[in-house]
């Protein structure tokens, strides 16, 4: 693709796309945004080329200043904190602490992520009400168990590795309030409401709230 003037992201407010936003945001790349419309079916109806881009039509989508276009929420997210140099956000290959980073990012993406998804859209997973009701079942149970696995990444720090936020934390502050669509919001476990407050009391994430436009804590289900 063409080089653009400034990085173009491709979002829904409170959508995957807001991790990428918020590194936006604290690694201050100039960027604008673009919103991306969806029919009644979840399927991207504007900006029109919008699946030439992304092929999944799933949010988001990012254009790097050169042409470049990335896909994928956390590859987007960590890019970004790598591209700047900012090892507070992800630290560097040599770091001791770069493997168990890693491991907490995919965790959120392949595991948490899917989870909540299972527990909110489980028509994409199985047919029929009944199939449908233990789809939701089983995620609710594993994301009882996730839930308290990340609250101990919190014990002790404010955040994952220490008092700097990282990709991981943002991704995590991002996936917490998804689960507002589930049976039980995280944010009522009480470290995970703690970090959750300084999450968004953090100065990218307002910003990036700010211009998305959506609540912290919106009543459960909506």
């Amino acid at each position: 693709m063409a080089r653009v003037s400034t990085a173009l992201l491709y979002f829904l407010p409170g959508a995957g796309s807001f991790a990428p936003h918020v590194l936006l945001e604290a690694t201050g790349m100039e960027h604008e945004l673009v919103r991306v419309v969806r029919d009644d079916d979840g399927r991207p109806v504007e900006p029109q080329a919008y699946l030439a881009l992304n092929p999944s039509g799933r949010i988001p989508t990012l254009i790097w200043p050169d042409g470049t276009v990335q896909t994928e929420s956390a590859a987007i997210s960590l890019a970004l904190a790598e591209h700047a140099g900012r090892h507070a956000l992800a630290p560097a290959p040599a770091d001791p602490a770069r493997p168990a980073f890693l491991s907490r990012l995919v965790f959120l993406t392949n595991t948490v992520q899917v989870a909540i998804l299972r527990a909110r859209y489980p028509q994409r997973f199985a047919d029929g009400d009944e199939a449908r009701a233990v789809v939701v079942a089983h995620a609710q149970a594993e994301l009882a168990v996730l839930r308290e696995r990340c609250a101990a990444w919190y014990a002790e720090t404010p955040f994952a590795r220490g008092d700097e936020p990282g990709v991981d934390d943002v991704f995590l502050g991002m996936l917490i309030r998804w689960t507002r669509l589930t049976a039980e919001p995280w944010w009522d476990e009480p470290a995970l409401g703690a970090f959750y407050d300084r999450f968004h009391a953090l100065a990218a994430v307002q910003a990036a709230r700010e211009q998305e436009g959506f609540e912290i804590r919106p009543p459960a289900g909506t």
